[in-house]
C-alpha cells in the first residue's frame, strides 16, 4: 500500500480519482481493517491535517460539523452540548479518551457499521451529508447515505466534507441511550437516539435514530409516525415502542440474539420517551 500526505481538499480529490484509494484521517477504523486484511487499499490519502474540514459551527437553525472534527471536539463543544444533546451524550459513551482524540465524525460514518455510534443521533437530528468531488458539491440526507451493510452512497472520487444537523431549541426533548456489555470500549448491542418537538401540547416533529438493529443505521419511521401530530401520553409511548420493535431487523451475534435486540429497541425507546417527557413536563410516570 502506498501513502500520500495531502495539504488541500483539491489535492485529495485529484488523488482520489484512481481506484483503490482510501482516505486516512484518525485511522481508528482503517488501520485495524488493513492490519486484519478486511480492506486492502492501493493508496492511503492522508487528509488528517486539512484544518478546513475540522470545525463546528451553528448557522440558520443548523449545526455544521466538519468531517475531521473528532469525538473529543464534539464532547467539548458548547454548541453541541446545548443544541445537539444526543450527539454530546453519544460522544461521552464513545470508546475511551485516546480513541476519542483520534476518531473523526467522517470516519465513523464512512465505515458504515450498523453499530456506528454517531449514526443514530445524527439521523434523529435530521442529519445531512455534504459531499464534494471534482465535478462539484452535493448534499443528501443520512436516510439516503447508508445503503447496505458497510456500504454508503458516496461515489468514487467524492470526499465527505461535513455533516449538518438541526439545532435544538430550549423546549425540545431529546436523548440518547447505548446498550453495551461494559461501560467503555464496547460495540453497542442496540443504540437509540431521540428528538421530540412539542408545541401546544402536541408533537409537531420527531426523529428516532436506531443503531445495531438492522444492516444499516436507520430512522424508525413506524415509531415516529405513532408520535407525530399526537398529544403524547402512555398509550402513544407504548405504541411507538412497539413500532420500533417491529421496524427492527437485527441479527444474532456474539453480543446478543436478534430477539433480544428487537425487544430492547422498544424498551430503550420507551425509556427515552418517558425520561424526555418527564424532564420537559413532569406529567408522566416513569
Amino acid at each position: 500500500m502506498d501513502y500520500l500526505f495531502v495539504e488541500s481538499v483539491d489535492e485529495a480529490l485529484k488523488a482520489a480519482q484512481s481506484p483503490g484509494v482510501a482516505f486516512l484521517a484518525g485511522g481508528t477504523n482503517l488501520v485495524p481493517d488493513v492490519l486484519f486484511g478486511r480492506k486492502k487499499p492501493d493508496l492511503a490519502v492522508d487528509i488528517s491535517r486539512l484544518k478546513e474540514l475540522r470545525f463546528i459551527e451553528e448557522h440558520d437553525g443548523r449545526i455544521r460539523i466538519g468531517s475531521l472534527a473528532t469525538l473529543t471536539d464534539l464532547l467539548e463543544s458548547d454548541v453541541v452540548r446545548t443544541h445537539a444533546l444526543p450527539l454530546h451524550e453519544c460522544a461521552a459513551e464513545f470508546a475511551g479518551p485516546l480513541v476519542r482524540n483520534r476518531a473523526t465524525v467522517g470516519g465513523n460514518l464512512l465505515d458504515a457499521s450498523p453499530a456506528a455510534d454517531l449514526a443514530p443521533p445524527l439521523l434523529a437530528l435530521d442529519g445531512r451529508a455534504e459531499l464534494v468531488s471534482l465535478e462539484g458539491k452535493r448534499s443528501l440526507s443520512l436516510d439516503e447515505f447508508f445503503l447496505d451493510y458497510r456500504k454508503t452512497a458516496i461515489r468514487t472520487g467524492e470526499l465527505l466534507t461535513a455533516v449538518s444537523v438541526r439545532s435544538l431549541e430550549k423546549e425540545d426533548c431529546s436523548g440518547y441511550c447505548k446498550l453495551q456489555l461494559r461501560r467503555a470500549m464496547a460495540i453497542s448491542i442496540v443504540s437509540v437516539a431521540l428528538f421530540l418537538r412539542i408545541r401546544g401540547g402536541r408533537c409537531t416533529d420527531v426523529g428516532i435514530g436506531m443503531g445495531a438493529a438492522a444492516p444499516v443505521p436507520y430512522r424508525s419511521v413506524g415509531a415516529e409516525n405513532c408520535l407525530r401530530g399526537e398529544i403524547i401520553g402512555k398509550e402513544e409511548i407504548l405504541n411507538s415502542a412497539n413500532a420500533a420493535r417491529e421496524d427492527a431487523k437485527p441479527i444474532d451475534d456474539v453480543r446478543a440474539s436478534g430477539a433480544y435486540r428487537r425487544r430492547m429497541c422498544g424498551v430503550l425507546l420507551r425509556r427515552l420517551l418517558q425520561n424526555a417527557l418527564n424532564t420537559s413536563t413532569g406529567n408522566l410516570s416513569a
